[in-house]
């Protein structure tokens, strides 16, 4: 049931979240874009095998959705992971969904939580509202909270996310005392001005 709940809601959330924005900016985000978009698998490949970051990124996706290549999740993790370990967010992001999940690797949703907090500090609010799924299934009803509560204020702010966390604090927010709301709250706060 676990592995159903965070497929369906995680995968829907992340799936069509692969944007160049992401990427770290050595060069122009969108010349980094659009040189790895036009590049043959192979060519890519080099690159992300010569330590490329953003290459590294590309490469995954194009396993994740079997473009000019077969799907292979297993592979789609392993280069994500060599991106996520040289700090492209929207890398850590999906590292840390397939670690909670076990897509393409053992499930391990300790090490799945801390990439997406890395990726969280890095205002993804995409990473913020995984991780408060994460905590409202584990009926972590206060600390889901606060992770909705960032997902909404986070920097790399996905509008689509925001709703979905405006909905779902409304919602705790029935089953919470006014004390409960505002130790979230100074908490999200407490982690933004730690980042």
């Amino acid at each position: 049931m676990k592995k159903v709940f965070f497929s369906t809601i995680l995968f829907g959330i992340l799936s069509t979240q692969v944007h160049a924005d992401y990427l770290p900016s050595q060069q122009s985000t969108s010349a980094l874009a659009a040189r790895y978009s036009t590049m043959s698998f192979n060519e890519l490949l080099n690159e992300a095998k010569a330590g490329q970051a953003a290459a590294q990124f590309y490469v995954a996706t194009r396993y994740q959705y079997g473009r000019e290549v077969s799907k292979d999740p297993k592979q789609a993790f392993t280069w994500y992971k060599k991106a996520a370990d040289q700090g492209v967010s929207a890398a850590q992001l999906n590292v840390g969904r397939m670690l909670v999940e076990g897509i393409g690797t053992s499930q391990n949703e300790k090490l799945g939580r801390q990439y997406l907090e890395k990726a969280a500090s890095h205002g993804d609010n995409r990473a913020s509202f995984n991780l408060a799924l994460i905590e409202e299934h584990n009926k972590n009803y206060v600390n889901a909270y606060q992770w909705y509560e960032l997902s909404t204020r986070d920097g790399m702010l996905d509008n689509k996310v925001i709703d979905m966390s405006q909905t779902k604090k409304t919602a705790l927010a029935a089953n919470l005392t006014p004390e409960q709301i505002r130790q979230a709250v100074d908490r999200a706060d407490k982690w933004i001005q730690a980042q």
